[in-house]
C-alpha cells in the first residue's frame, strides 16, 4: 500500500468502480451512501476516534486514487510495483500449487495398461475401473459441497485467514501422504480416505486463498489481474502433474510419482508460512488492516447471511456450470485423447497439460484487459458460450489438440478473472468469505457429480477401446 501509517487507506478505485459498475454494484465514486456504508464498516473492524474525519480522508484518498489512475503505464507500473501486495502476490501463488498437482492424479496416472495405479493393482490381483478412478475425484468434492461454506465461516467468525489457512495445508499434506501409503500397499479404501483427507483441506484453501487476494487488492488497483494470476498459476500445479507424472511412473515406477506429489504439498505448506509471516507483519506495521476474528458483534451476524444478494447466486450459476464443463474432461482427457488420435499416453498428457500452461501464460494479459474495461458480466457470458463451442466441436469434428486446449485455457483465464473479482463487489465486507465458500460447495457438487457419470460411461460403452490403449 502507497501509505503504511494508515490501515483503512484505499488504493485506487479505477478498475474496482468499472467491476461495481458491471455487476450492478454502487462504488465510493458513484454513491454517496455507499460510500458511508464503507466508513461505517471500517470503522467496526479497525475503531477510530473521528468518523466525520475518517470519512473525509477516505473521500479524498478515493478522489486522488482516482485521479492517479490516469498516470502513464510505465508511471503506474513503477508506482504499483514495489508495493508489498504484489509480492504476497507471488507467494500466494504458490499457496495452492501443491494441491492442485496432487488433485489431478486420477487423470494422469489413474488408468492405463502400464506405470499406472490401475496396473500396479492389476499386478496385485487387484480390480481398478474407470469408475473407481473417477470416484478419487468425486469422494474429494462430496464434502466440500458443505464443507467450504463453513471454511468461509472458520475465516470470517472463528480461526481468522492466517489460522485457517495454516489448517487447510496441514490437511492437504496430510491427505497427499495418506494417499501414497495407500498406493503403496494397494488399498483402495485408504486411497478413498486420503482423497477425503485431501478434500477437507482443498477447496477450502482455494476459499482462502481468494479471501487473502481480496483482503490485500479490495478497493486498489489490479484486483482482476491478482485473481486471474492465483487462479490460473495455481493451475499450472495441475499441468506439471500431466507433464511429469506419467515420465515420473515411467522412468521410476507409479510409487515414485505418488511420492512427488507429497514433495509438492510440502512446497506449498512453506509457502503458506512466508504467507502468514508476510500478512502478520503487515497488519502490525499498518500496512493493512489487522484481523478482527469474531470480537465485534456488527462484523458478522446471521442476518448479513440470510441477505446475500441474488447477484451472488447468478455469479454461483456460471461457476458451476463453467468448472463442470472444464475439470471432469480433464479428468478423462487423456483417454479421450489416446482412443481419438491413438496418442501416447505422455502426448495426451502434453496436449492436456497445455490449456493450463496457456491460461497461466495469457492470465496476466487478460487480467490487465479486464481490469482496464471492466464489464465483467461480457468476459462471463464469453467464456460461457466459448466452452459449449469448444465441445461441440471436439465431439464433432477433428480438430487438433492443440487448439481445443488452447482455447479452453485462454477462455479460463477470462472466466476466473472475471468471476472471482466479481464477489467482494457483489457482497459484503463482512461476507466474503462465506460467499467464496457458498460457490465453492456449488462448484463441488457439480464436481463431484459428472466424474462419476463420465466414468460409469466409459465402463459401459468403451471397454474395448480403453483395453487397446498401450497394446
Amino acid at each position: 500500500m502507497s501509505d503504511p501509517s494508515s490501515p483503512i487507506k484505499a488504493e485506487g478505485y479505477g478498475a474496482a468502480s468499472e467491476v461495481g459498475e458491471s455487476l450492478g454494484c454502487k462504488t465510493p465514486e458513484d454513491s454517496t451512501s455507499r460510500q458511508g456504508l464503507v466508513n461505517e464498516e471500517s470503522s467496526l473492524a479497525h475503531p477510530v476516534k473521528d468518523n466525520h474525519s475518517d470519512r473525509e480522508n477516505t473521500e479524498s484518498e478515493s478522489e486522488l486514487d482516482a485521479e492517479e489512475d490516469d498516470l502513464p503505464f510505465c508511471d503506474m507500473f513503477k508506482e504499483e510495483i514495489v508495493k508489498m501486495k504484489w509480492r504476497v502476490l507471488v507467494v500466494a501463488c504458490f499457496l495452492t500449487f501443491g494441491s492442485y498437482y496432487i488433485f489431478d492424479f486420477p487423470g494422469a496416472i489413474g488408468t492405463g495398461a502400464t506405470n499406472t495405479i490401475q496396473s500396479r493393482f492389476k499386478d496385485h490381483g487387484k480390480t481398478f475401473t474407470q469408475e473407481m478412478n473417477q470416484s478419487l475425484y468425486s469422494v474429494y468434492s462430496y464434502p466440500n459441497t458443505v464443507l467450504a461454506i463453513f471454511g468461509g465461516l472458520l475465516i470470517d467468525k472463528f480461526l481468522g485467514l492466517r489460522k485457517s489457512m495454516l489448517l487447510f495445508m496441514l490437511l492437504i499434506t496430510a491427505g497427499s501422504g495418506l494417499f501414497y501409503l495407500g498406493v503403496i500397499l494397494v488399498n483402495y479404501p485408504l486411497m478413498l480416505a486420503a482423497r477425503l483427507l485431501f478434500g477437507l483441506g482443498g477447496e477450502s484453501l482455494a476459499v482462502a486463498q481468494s479471501a487473502l487476494v481480496a483482503r490485500w487488492f479490495r478497493g486498489g488497483r489490479g484486483m482482476a489481474l491478482a485473481f486471474g494470476i492465483t487462479i490460473s498459476f495455481s493451475r499450472v500445479g495441475s499441468s506439471f502433474n500431466f507433464l511429469f507424472s506419467t515420465r515420473f511412473a515411467g522412468a521410476y515406477g507409479i510409487n515414485v510419482a505418488v511420492l512427488m506429489g507429497v514433495v509438492a504439498c510440502v512446497f506449498s505448506l512453506l509457502a503458506c508460512f512466508v504467507l502468514i509471516a508476510m500478512d502478520y507483519r503487515a497488519s502490525k506495521t499498518g500496512v493493512i488492516k489487522d484481523e478482527n476474528i469474531g470480537g465485534d458483534e456488527d462484523q458478522l451476524e446471521l442476518k448479513h447471511i440470510k441477505s446475500l444478494p441474488v447477484e451472488l447466486w447468478l455469479l454461483t450459476i456460471i461457476c458451476v456450470f463453467c468448472y463442470t464443463a472444464i475439470f471432469p474432461f480433464v479428468g478423462i482427457g487423456k483417454n479421450f485423447f489416446e482412443v481419438k488420435f491413438g496418442m501416447t499416453a505422455d502426448e495426451a498428457s502434453t496436449w492436456i497439460s497445455l490449456y493450463q500452461f496457456s491460461s497461466a501464460g495469457a492470465s496476466p494479459v487478460i487480467g490487465a484487459i479486464v481490469d482496464k474495461c471492466g464489464r465483467l458480466a461480457l468476459w462471463l457470458v464469453l467464456a460461457s458460450a466459448t466452452f459449449v463451442s469448444i465441445h461441440i466441436l471436439m465431439m464433432a469434428t477433428p480438430i487438433p489438440p492443440y487448439i481445443s486446449m488452447t482455447m479452453m485455457g485462454l477462455f479460463y483465464s477470462f472466466l476466473v478473472s472475471g468471476l472471482w473479482p466479481s464477489v467482494p463487489f457483489a457482497v459484503d465486507e463482512r461476507v466474503v468469505g462465506i460467499s467464496y465458500g457458498i460457490i465453492t460447495a456449488m462448484q463441488n457438487a457439480g464436481l463431484a457429480t459428472f466424474p462419476l457419470i463420465s466414468g460409469a460411461i466409459l465402463d459401459d460403452y468403451t471397454p474395448a477401446a480403453l483395453s487397446l490403449i498401450h497394446i
